[in-house]
């Protein structure tokens, strides 16, 4: 575990704010204005529940922040900005979260150095990890050392049930995940990421611009080494834009968690089940606007549902990269590696103007031996780009087995032989006010499915979808309120920042 270092504080402003004492009453919060970090962590040694620590405004430098201690539900102790987004922590500044009940709320962290450890910001003290602890309206700026090969994360996520939320995270070009759920034990952890902004992740590249392939997601859930445990973190209503570092964007590698309604735009990369069991994708906006080396969702392992997502201009021919493909496992799969696939339903997607759509066995060479199995590819809706050279459907390894049904695809070759499942129809997808293709009036998708299998309750709008007589897609045509869209950048990030630098 890492050892703490001492203060290097430096500040910009030397006007000093008076201390306003803890333990005002027994009934009233107090509030503490604090100047230093060793300010900080004598205030925390003094905390009660409900109280509050207040930065000053100005540069903090080289500050390495210890938040530890113990609040309780409904009335946390919190660390905050005096003005959100006028506290700005630089250089090798760090921050630490132990404890239970515990928030911190509007700093900004910008033109980052090099520091001692790899966690900029850690919900843990040493062993002390936090637990339903939260981090909200953040800014990090391109925090990065000095060299691109040194190791660094901004976020790590310890304990259980604790909340990363309205946040902004740009810039992030070192080696390193932007953020991680870390999983030192096969514990379940609850946690929650919603309503972020993460940006501006370039491809990763060493001193010398060589591309590194790995070690570059901007969010990871878990580690090999406890994936086959369940972590049950959620991962909702956050905008995911231009991340570039490598092919997994978002790599899951630990199961039960949930993925929905997130937008994706203009990402040369893919949410990716990697390792780890029973994670649902579900009601997630994917937009790669033909970007190169776009992809959407890669599928690895048993037990997952991806359901309700939109998936739009994917163009290329990687078959690693399509909107949604299921790998070849391997025998025997040590747990770094490919397990097979299956149990894995895909239901109720929207896949329009792509060139790559669904691809089945992503490689077929060496020990990637096992296809998909026990797969159901039901009730989706493909109106492809219209590319002649690549079909609808690619099976790589032909010894898959596949379950369709209720699907309605059109706009190149199948790539596989006609099945009842799959009705070669136009499904008349038109682009709508909203920038989203939806049926047309005279759709045949729509009212197309008559019995309940493989049905979900919602449409990727969050709208209801009825008992009987659905429609084919992840959009049910409806005239009540839509609860779910495509994210801007108004509606993420710091509410301070209203989700733009």
């Amino acid at each position: 575990m890492k050892k703490l270092r001492k203060s290097l504080l430096t500040l910009s402003i030397v006007t000093a704010f008076s201390v306003i004492p803890f333990g005002v009453s027994a009934e009233e919060s107090a509030v503490v204005k604090v100047s230093s970090v060793d300010e900080i962590s004598a205030a925390m040694t003094k905390a009660q529940p409900g109280d509050t620590i207040v930065m000053r405004n100005g540069v903090w430098k080289d500050a390495a922040i210890v938040m530890e201690g113990e609040g309780k539900q409904n009335k946390p102790i919190t660390l905050r900005a005096e003005t959100p987004g006028h506290v700005v922590l630089t250089g090798a500044s760090t921050l630490n979260i132990g404890g239970s009940y515990l928030v911190v709320d509007g700093l900004v962290f910008k033109d980052g150095g090099d520091i001692d450890d790899s966690g900029v910001i850690e919900f843990r003290v040493g062993d002390h990890e936090a637990t339903h602890s939260r981090l909200t309206n953040v800014q990090m700026l391109d925090y990065n050392p000095q060299s691109n090969v040194k190791n660094t994360k901004w976020v790590g996520l310890y304990g259980s049930y604790n909340r990363v939320d309205h946040s902004y995270f740009k810039g992030k070009k070192n080696i390193g995940a932007t953020m991680v759920v870390w999983r030192e034990q096969p514990v379940e952890q609850h946690h929650v990421i919603d309503h972020n902004h993460f940006a501006g992740r370039p491809i990763l590249r060493d001193d010398s611009g060589q591309v590194i392939s790995n070690e570059a997601e901007t969010l990871r859930i878990g580690t090999s080494t406890y994936s086959l445990s369940d972590s049950y973190t959620t991962v909702e209503n956050n905008l995911f834009e231009n991340n570039d570092g490598e092919i997994e964007m978002v790599s899951v590698k630990s199961g039960k968690n949930v993925i929905r309604g997130n937008t994706f735009l203009n990402n040369a990369a893919t949410v990716t089940l990697r390792h780890g069991n029973g994670t649902h994708i579900e009601n997630n906006f994917f937009f790669a606007n033909g970007k190169a080396n776009a992809g959407a969702i890669r599928v690895i392992g048993e037990d997952h549902v991806i359901a309700n997502n939109y998936i739009s201009g994917i163009v290329g021919s990687n078959t690693t990269r399509g909107a949604i493909v299921l790998t070849n496992g391997i025998p025997n799969s040590d747990l770094n590696k490919y397990f097979q696939v299956k149990n894995v339903l895909i239901t109720h997607n929207t896949l329009v103007n792509n060139d790559n759509n669904i691809i089945v066995g992503d490689k077929k060479s060496g020990t990637n031996l096992l296809a998909p199995v026990d797969t159901i590819i039901a009730n989706n809706v493909v109106q492809a780009s219209g590319s002649p050279k690549l079909p609808l459907i690619k099976v790589i390894d032909d010894s898959a087995v596949l379950t369709y049904e209720g699907n309605f695809m059109y706009g190149a070759e199948l790539g596989i032989e006609p099945v009842a499942g799959i009705t070669q129809q136009n499904p008349q997808l038109a682009l709508a006010e909203d920038g989203l293709y939806r049926a047309d009036e005279e759709s045949p998708i729509i009212n197309a499915l008559k019995n309940g299998a493989y049905s979900v309750k919602e449409d990727m709008d969050g709208q209801p979808r009825p008992q009987g007589n659905r429609d084919a897609g992840a959009d049910e045509v409806s005239i009540t309120p839509i609860r779910n869209k495509p994210l801007q950048p108004s509606d993420v990030g710091p509410e301070w920042l209203n989700g733009s630098e």
